[in-house]
């Protein structure tokens, strides 16, 4: 029977298919809608949500759907969804979470395939909600029915003028339209952002908060919006990530041609101190996500205040171009601080050209200073400040404009807005920073203008720094010559960890390397003095003694190892005390010259999948932290662009007149590991540390493989 229902409901007409499912857009422009759930009762949940609607003016059809069929605010009611007009294509649920399930096939039945279920009581409140909620998920798929929700807020859409919020009105001032789009993961947060963005006259296209995202999360929203020619920026708020992949591929393709202001919440670590390799302890979920954010060109911020200033910015000025900043004041304290707080984010402050600033000189007060920053003093009046901007606007030394104006003076006024609208380039971003009464003044001036305004400097400077690194991360050209010319063979990786029913000790790894031409140093088992005579006949001294096996994972720590035996003497005495530890498990290692020491690994992480990382290795690897981390699989330019944000990279570039290191041999060591991670699923973390770079070599000194539990 339900078969049947489905292809019933999949014949009839319905919105457009897009990439094999319904257009999302009868999410935010309905021609009608049912409030399943709604009563007059007082407190009820439907019946905010139909106020809420009635509040923003919906021009469309509102039903309520209720057993008793009593009406809400004057809105036609039926008892049931079969009642229902046709006209209806989209219903929003706010009974409880039991009572779901039941109304799927009957509103398929009636053509109705988009659904918002505000409703809790699912995978937010343990095992018993998960299980009615995957359950709900597979009807509703079966069906051909798109939610969003359960357990949130649902959509808003200011040119539509509708919303599905359970907000009183007198609680949430919504935005007018505009060119932002919000997606958060959070409902109350939702509702702060629409509420400062409205206060702060910044128009909003669309949000939505999906809740326990049972059908559209995140990755879809980001391409509906990315599609959408009325959105400009996207502002994203996430506790987590759905599909770790999907939305690296995501947003790899939306930050390209739309900003992606992102907050991520949740970001202590808890609970889960790994204990397997240094690639493991090294990841941690909030790196990662960081990391994909540099990696992708994701603008990360830290709050709902660096938020809303982002969004502001990136929603109204145009595209950074370079990163020469022109800071002008009416104060000298004001004008060092941001030039400061610029150099700081990696802003340069050029001065302008003595030719330039001998015209000046020429035309105003010889106690202005025209260095950059430009100070103005306490006497700078409205005309002075617009016709200095002006000028050196004009001259090209400059990419964007940082104007922190000082109330109390005579000469800076509230005028000024109007004359900083009609008169400044269009073409470059400008910010306005300001204080008490005249920043309400100006902001009330320059609201239309896309010039925008914050109430500090500091808060002007940082959207500055935010437009400069989006354009640094889009033209970002990696070190040419980098690219391996030789690479490592990766054949004899293939189905190896098969034959092994534990993990593969330190020396069987080593042999792999070898096998794929990558160098480590010679090493002999050593279990008698005879074995001892002939590692030192066939490797000679300095040499190293190893204890190694499975159950070795951290030789420092348990005195496993012991560096500098120069002599046959004391070789055997200290294989002697090895050996009465770990009988069969000692080994005798070639000693290698000092090099570069760096650790190369990769670990496999619940949300994103392969991570790969590189950084500053040996013994303190934890206390340098000079970790960059990409999510796999990664292109060549992104994984030259993580290498090349290390501090290893200006030493292997060779710092301060030392010679240049094998970056060839780096990177073909590099990407042979990314690509025996991503191929080999049962692969829980590799670790390589030290790898010690030289300037014509790259050796291995140690290795660890932690397989996927089963």
């Amino acid at each position: 029977m339900s078969e049947l229902l489905a292809k019933e409901t999949r014949e009839r007409s319905h919105p457009e298919i897009r990439d094999g499912k319904l257009d999302l857009r009868p999410f935010f422009a309905p021609r009608s809608v049912a409030v399943i759930g709604a009563s007059p009762k007082k407190g009820n949940l439907g019946k905010t949500i139909v106020q809420s609607m009635l509040h923003q003016h919906y021009n469309g059809e509102i039903v309520t759907v209720h057993p008793i069929g009593r009406a809400v605010d004057g809105c036609p009611v039926v008892k049931d969804i079969k009642q229902l007009p046709d006209t209806v294509d989209l219903a929003v649920v706010a009974v409880s979470a039991q009572k779901v399930m039941p109304l799927l096939q009957p509103l398929a039945a009636k053509g109705v395939h988009h659904l918002i279920i505000i409703s809790a009581g699912f995978s937010e409140t343990g095992e018993a909600g998960e299980i009615l909620q995957h359950q709900i998920q597979e009807e509703a798929q079966h069906l051909g029915i798109r939610i969003i929700g359960p357990n949130g807020m649902g959509v808003f859409s200011a040119p539509d003028k509708f919303n599905s919020f359970f907000t009183t009105t007198d609680a949430l001032t919504l935005p007018q339209p505009g060119p932002i789009a919000m997606i958060s993961q959070s409902g109350a947060f939702l509702m702060h952002m629409l509420n400062h963005l409205s206060r702060r006259g910044m128009g909003v296209h669309r949000a939505v908060n999906f809740g326990n995202r049972i059908d559209i999360g995140e990755c879809e929203l980001l391409e509906e919006f990315a599609r959408d020619p009325q959105v400009r920026v996207i502002g994203l708020y996430l506790e987590s990530v759905q599909d770790g992949p999907r939305f690296m591929d995501t947003v790899r393709a939306v930050a390209r041609n739309k900003p992606i202001i992102v907050l991520k919440g949740g970001k202590a670590e808890r609970g889960r101190q790994a204990a397997l390799a240094h690639s493991a302890s090294l990841a941690g979920s909030y790196s990662i996500f960081k990391a994909a954010c540099e990696q992708t060109g994701m603008i990360e911020v830290n709050g709902l205040e660096q938020m809303v200033d982002a969004l502001q910015l990136f929603s109204r000025q145009p595209k950074a171009r370079g990163d020469r900043i022109l800071v002008v004041s009416n104060g000298g304290g004001m004008g060092v601080l941001l030039t400061d707080l610029c150099e700081q984010a990696g802003l340069r402050v050029p001065e302008p050209s003595q030719k330039f600033q001998l015209v000046l000189k020429g035309l105003y007060p010889s106690y202005y200073s025209f260095r950059n920053p430009i100070d103005l003093t306490a006497s700078g009046t409205n005309e002075q400040c617009v016709s200095i901007l002006e000028y050196l606007l004009k001259t090209g030394e400059y990419d964007a404009l940082l104007l922190v104006l000082l109330p109390g003076t005579e000469g800076i006024t509230a005028d000024i807005g109007s004359m900083l609208k009609s008169r400044l380039p269009g073409n470059l971003p400008i910010t306005v920073g300001t204080y008490g009464s005249l920043f309400d003044e100006l902001n009330s001036v320059l609201r239309g203008s896309g010039i925008p305004v914050f109430p500090t400097g500091e808060r002007a400077a940082r959207g500055l720094e935010l437009l400069v690194r989006q354009f640094r991360w889009m033209n970002e050209q990696p070190t040419p010559g980098t690219e391996p010319q030789v690479p490592f063979d990766t054949s004899p990786t293939r189905h190896w960890l098969r034959s092994m029913d534990r993990n593969p000790h330190e020396m069987q790894i080593k042999n792999l390397l070898g096998r794929c031409n990558i160098s480590v140093p010679q090493h002999v088992h050593v279990n008698s003095e005879k074995d001892i005579h002939w590692a030192v006949e066939g490797i000679g001294f300095p040499l190293t003694l190893k204890a190694v096996g499975p159950d070795i994972q951290h030789k420092t720590e348990m005195k496993g190892i012991q560096l500098d035996l120069n002599d046959e003497k004391s070789l055997f005495c200290a294989w002697e005390s090895f050996y009465a530890d770990w009988p069969g498990k000692v080994w005798v290692e070639q000693q290698m010259p000092p090099g570069l020491d760096l650790m190369v690994g990769a670990h496999r992480d619940p949300q994103f999948g392969p991570v790969l990382l590189f950084g500053t290795g040996g013994s303190y690897v934890e206390l340098y932290q000079d970790i960059a981390r990409l999510v796999l699989p990664a292109t060549n330019e992104e994984i030259l662009r993580g290498v090349q944000r290390t501090k290893a990279w200006n030493i292997i570039q060779g710092l301060r007149g030392n010679p240049k290191l094998d970056s060839q041999k780096l990177f073909a060591f590099i990407k042979w590991v990314a690509n025996w991670m991503t191929s080999e699923p049962d692969i829980l973390s590799l670790d390589f540390n030290p790898v010690r770079l030289y300037e014509k070599n790259l050796i291995v000194l140690d290795a660890k493989i932690t397989q996927v539990p089963h």
